[in-house]
């Protein structure tokens, strides 16, 4: 039995699209056979492209790696202190720079983060992303349990947001298309897919040699290496496949089925 790990947007998700029917039937061949099928994701469970339904998954690492969820039940969360957060928030203040917090049960934004961000898929990519439950707010809850942030910077400075909170979080490009002077992923020191892999396989008493990741942006590195078998999508980014085991065709072009074929999976 093999322990499948799939990255959503890029991978799963052509951007823009739902699951193609190639994938879909792949998955399905591979679950047939009894193996197992996880999300591998930078979304949070609340986030969740309504479009994945169709995909019956056996768990998953969600929002970077600070979730996880195995047979209907959580066994991993890692949370963002509200020192850091406030930290944050105010540098995004004095810099003007739009920040959405990611949490259990939504993400919370202020001002026109939203807006920015769709502006620059529009420019750069030419598709917009589904995501649910985000909310405009003038305060964060403050009972909210915040497991990652997105950051954009209007003028293109994401180098100085980098220099100021790298001693606090791991800031990592986006995976979404969007130039990375815009757009970060700013995420727990630590915290990342590979790792939580790890926690999910030795819930179920399995080998990392019985895992297979696929992936297509920077935030998959560690999950593709440290799975059995990396595998990039063919339209990953140069860093991913230069570590990957493999690289298949695109998330549009059977890249899945192919990959799945050729280690003998279905």
């Amino acid at each position: 039995m093999k322990y499948l790990f799939f990255d959503v947007d890029g991978t799963l998700l052509p951007f823009g699209r739902g699951v193609p029917d190639d994938t879909r039937s792949a998955l399905a061949a591979a679950q047939g056979k009894g193996n197992l099928i996880f999300l591998s994701t930078g979304r949070s469970p609340a986030e969740m492209d309504p479009r994945l339904g169709v995909i019956s998954f056996d768990g998953g690492v969600c929002s970077g790696g600070a979730r996880a969820f195995a047979n209907g039940r959580e066994i991993f969360s890692s949370y963002i202190s509200r020192e850091d957060l406030a930290f944050t928030e105010d540098l995004c203040a004095e810099h003007g720079w739009r920040l959405l917090v990611q949490c259990d049960d939504a993400s919370w934004y202020r001002g026109d983060f939203c807006e920015m961000y769709e502006s620059l898929l529009d420019r750069y990519v030419g598709r917009r992303l589904e995501f649910g439950n985000l909310i405009k707010t003038d305060v964060i809850p403050s009972d909210a349990k915040c497991t990652k942030l997105l950051l954009v910077t209007p003028d293109g400075d994401m180098e100085e947001a980098r220099g100021l909170l790298r001693d606090r979080y791991d800031v990592l490009d986006n995976t979404v298309g969007i130039p990375s002077c815009y757009m970060a992923e700013v995420c727990q020191k630590n915290v990342n897919k590979g790792r939580t892999m790890r926690i999910l396989l030795d819930y179920y008493g399995a080998d990392i040699y019985d895992s297979i990741a696929f992936g297509d942006g920077s935030n998959d590195i560690e999950i593709v290496q440290a799975a059995g078998i990396g595998i990039a999508m063919g339209n990953a980014c140069k860093e991913l496949k230069e570590i990957a085991d493999y690289v298949t065709a695109s998330c549009d072009e059977d890249g899945i089925g192919q990959a799945l074929r050729y280690f003998g999976v279905i």
